[in-house]
């Protein structure tokens, strides 16, 4: 009989856990997280969108631990801040930043913003990552063990799993990221190398002038807002590893660099090669994933949002970040004054999630 598939959550967060496992109850798939994996890296979550850095912890994790990996990132856009803090919102206030001076320091710039134009929104995407879509854990294992030390190694042509693919949900194909691990002789040269592949320069002048070109005039500071844009982007416009980035986080390129093509449109069925068969260094050669994972990957992202505004001052003792000062559309209280259970239900993250596991059935054939 083959072993149980397990999903693993990109988190250590308890509450996050049981919200998952929650929401499986039913699939045939045992819920574990970044808890039960002690030696799985940290990832830099140095991407512009919160979709890049969601499938930058999911990649990571599915290659390390050989199982479905799903992760989120949250971001808080506020209309009259050029949507800041954006995906800088953990650390919205500086480098020890904490709950309390991030909506502090919201609330201080937001001090001259009337009524009326106080618009904000959270949004969190989720991302569902599976190394070995399609097939089962004991014909893996007969497969590495005849491959006589092939650890990770990738098959030329690989047919597409038989997959009925949901289209509520974002999804793509990936070649396996780290198939073909590679350590170049002066490391300190990595990011450069990747930046060859993917432009992290690019993405950031990218960014930056989205929200330049973007000018508001509702009550903030503006030298003060610009200054502290700045201070968040100054450690990424290079494209180098992050200053404040710890030394044993791994980087990775723009994921687009692995991303097949869909079989049965132009390439007579099969994957095309990879643009790329290397990878950046910092996963664990013993890594469980390495004897098991195939040569194509399945990704799927969920997007959930909740509307409201931004409160003159904090609200409520529940919730945590920015949850005392952010009002939901259509209620008089904030989400730090809402339940627990009212809170799920209305919830950025617990929309994404829900949608996710729901087209995870659907692309699965799992019912209901």
């Amino acid at each position: 009989m083959a072993e149980q598939r397990k999903i693993v959550l990109a988190s250590r967060n308890q509450d996050k856990i049981r919200e998952l496992s929650e929401l499986c109850e039913g699939l045939p798939f045992a819920v574990s997280s970044s808890l039960d994996y002690p030696d799985l890296p940290e990832v830099i979550e140095d991407g512009t969108t919160l979709l890049g850095n969601a499938c930058r912890k999911a990649i990571v994790t599915a290659a390390y631990t050989g199982e479905i990996a799903v992760s989120d990132d949250t971001a808080l856009q506020i209309d009259a801040l050029n949507g800041l803090p954006d995906i800088f919102a953990a650390r919205f206030s500086g480098p020890d930043a904490t709950y309390g001076s991030n909506a502090e320091l919201v609330l201080d710039l937001m001090e001259k913003v009337p009524d009326g134009l106080r618009q904000a929104r959270f949004v969190t995407v989720s991302v569902w990552v599976d190394p070995r879509p399609g097939e089962s854990l004991a014909e893996l294992k007969q497969r590495a063990k005849a491959a006589a030390g092939g650890v990770g190694a990738v098959s030329p042509v690989t047919q597409l799993p038989d997959l009925d693919l949901p289209p509520t949900a974002r999804t793509r194909w990936l070649h396996n990221p780290f198939a073909r691990p590679i350590h170049l002789q002066y490391p300190e040269e990595e990011a450069d190398f990747w930046n060859g592949l993917g432009d992290r320069r690019r993405l950031w002048d990218q960014y930056r002038y989205h929200q330049a070109s973007v000018v508001k005039s509702l009550g903030p500071d503006r030298a003060r807002l610009d200054a502290i844009y700045h201070r968040l982007l100054e450690p990424y416009l290079s494209g180098e590893r992050p200053t404040d980035a710890p030394a044993d986080h791994m980087q990775l390129p723009d994921s687009r660099i692995w991303t097949a093509a869909v079989p049965g449109q132009s390439d007579g069925g099969t994957i095309l090669p990879p643009p790329t068969v290397v990878c950046p260094s910092g996963l664990p050669s013993d890594a469980p994933g390495f004897g098991t994972n195939t040569p194509l990957w399945l990704e799927m992202a969920c997007e959930g949002r909740v509307l409201g505004e931004i409160t003159w001052q904090p609200r409520g003792r529940g919730g945590f970040g920015y949850d005392p000062v952010f009002r939901v559309l259509g209620a008089d209280r904030t989400l730090a004054e809402f339940s627990p259970d009212e809170k799920n239900a209305v919830s950025h993250r617990g929309q994404a999630l829900r949608r996710l596991v729901r087209a995870a059935r659907a692309g699965y054939g799992l019912a209901e």
